[in-house]
């Protein structure tokens, strides 16, 4: 994964506590319900249940999109 992406995806995951994944990916994403769930993963899941297998796949799907222009 893009280190850069991988920076900001984490920043944003882990900078507000307590907070799901899908509210705190709002920052850095247009829909992270749709990111999340091309991952495999629970929206309702919060950063700290997340391994670093699932920080680099969602970097990956993240810099894909952004290529893309979403």
């Amino acid at each position: 994964a893009d280190p850069t992406v991988l920076a900001k995806l984490t920043a944003a995951a882990f900078g507000q506590r307590r907070k799901m994944l899908r509210a705190a990916l709002k920052q850095i994403c247009s829909d992270p319900s749709a990111l999340l769930a091309e991952a495999g993963i629970d929206e309702t899941a919060r950063a700290e249940v997340l391994g670093i297998e699932d920080f680099c796949a969602l970097a990956r799907l993240l810099a894909s999109r952004e290529g893309g222009n979403q």
